[in-house]
């Protein structure tokens, strides 16, 4: 397989996964579009009342169908856009208005955003549902429970498996499990299109670092996203996200760097940069940028 048809491919699979997670299903628009509006389906309902546990291990019951949802995480913003109205999105997330991170920019226009995770203001939405993760800090996410209001913590964002679990999750908890099914389906679809297109293709490493000097390991989305797109993850020794030093990447040798569109001049600096002038990639200048958006989703679903 060619250098730049690894890049190809790449940059096809990842927005394959993350457009059909949000894209309307209903619609010919794309998921940042403004005309991107999402109706209620009369097929697959949820029975409410729900009772679910969610990932934390907590116990979590809606008593009715949610109508005004708060959303404290990037990735339930985009899945969200693509299976309700907007008009039962009480929050979202502020990453969600910008186009450095978000696909849903004008589908979110007029949403009250959260900058940093408030229990005061997302009680003060009155919302009947909050989807949040792990990572929020725990005295917010105890308030907000103690306020009667449901909330649903997710704690996994490592695999594609575990990005479609969520969209279900999502789909379940909102009273639209039809169209958080079709949704997974059309990205089952695709990716299998696209891994089924470079089966036979050699496979050639590649690494995902960031500006900040990260690479992905195994464990990681962005692993999986590279074996699908017939890759090898040349930091697949580490696990998870690890710090690696030039004199790693040197030892990696990689075939392919990738990175993030959003690290400005970062292909520059890696293609000049002295101490990796005799890394593989480097030397055949197959060092590339991957569409800020999409690269962002799937480092924060």
């Amino acid at each position: 397989m060619k250098k730049q048809t690894f890049f190809t491919l790449i940059s096809i699979i990842v927005p394959t996964v993350f457009l059909a997670a949000c894209g309307n299903q209903q619609t010919a628009a794309s998921p940042n579009s403004s005309n991107v509006t999402s109706q209620r389906q009369p097929k697959e309902k949820t029975s409410f009342p729900l009772t679910v546990t969610d990932e934390a291990g907590n116990k979590v019951t809606i008593q009715k169908q949610p109508q005004h949802i708060v959303s404290v995480t990037e990735g339930t913003d985009e899945i969200l856009a693509g299976i309700i109205p907007k008009s039962e999105l009480a929050m979202v997330t502020n990453f969600s208005s910008d186009p450095q991170y978000s696909h849903v920019t004008n589908f979110v226009k007029g949403i009250p955003q959260i900058q940093d995770a408030n229990a005061e203001t997302i009680i003060a939405a009155k919302p009947d549902l909050v989807l949040l993760a792990s990572f929020t800090n725990q005295g917010i996410v105890n308030q907000i429970k103690q306020a009667g209001i449901p909330v649903y913590e997710f704690t996994d964002f490592t695999s594609i498996s575990s990005i479609e679990k969520n969209i279900k999750v999502v789909g379940e908890l909102v009273g639209e499990r039809g169209k958080s099914n079709q949704l997974v389906q059309s990205m089952e679809s695709k990716i299998n299109t696209i891994s089924n297109a470079v089966k036979d293709k050699k496979k050639l490493t590649v690494l995902d670092y960031s500006s900040y000097g990260y690479a992905a390991g195994d464990n990681t989305t962005v692993n999986q996203m590279i074996e699908m797109a017939g890759g090898i993850n040349a930091a697949k020794g580490l696990n998870g996200w690890q710090k690696i030093s030039e004199e790693e990447i040197v030892k990696l040798n990689p075939d392919v760097i990738i990175v993030a569109e959003s690290d400005n001049g970062f292909v520059k600096k890696v293609l000049s940069d002295s101490a990796l002038q005799n890394v593989n990639a480097v030397k055949n200048k197959q060092v590339f940028a991957i569409n800020g958006p999409i690269y962002h989703l799937y480092l924060n679903i």
